[in-house]
């Protein structure tokens, strides 16, 4: 019997990096149990200047739309209609 070899024809690890496009828009819970602040900021920090991260002053996982935090549903969603990012990284209070 011949065991599979799982590694054989896996995809390389992406390394994420500050080069590339500047069109990226991260948004997150400060209480995200499932993805927690922490990583965020690490993931934030690799891309530079390429993102802008918009917190959100709420906890969960699910952050756009629904949650009650209008200003963060309304970054997103200009986001999303126009392409355009914050000119920093935003934080949306209650």
């Amino acid at each position: 019997m011949r065991l599979l070899d799982v590694r054989r024809g896996a995809e390389a690890h992406t390394r994420i990096t500050d080069e590339g496009p500047s069109n990226i828009l991260m948004i997150q819970s400060l209480r995200d149990p499932a993805t927690p602040l922490a990583g965020a900021l690490k993931m934030r920090a690799a891309l530079g200047e390429r993102a802008r991260m918009v917190t959100v002053e709420r906890g969960g996982h699910g952050i756009y739309l629904g949650n009650g935090n209008a200003c963060g549903d309304q970054v997103v969603s200009d986001f999303l209609v126009t392409g355009k990012r914050p000119a920093r990284d935003t934080h949306c209070p209650n």
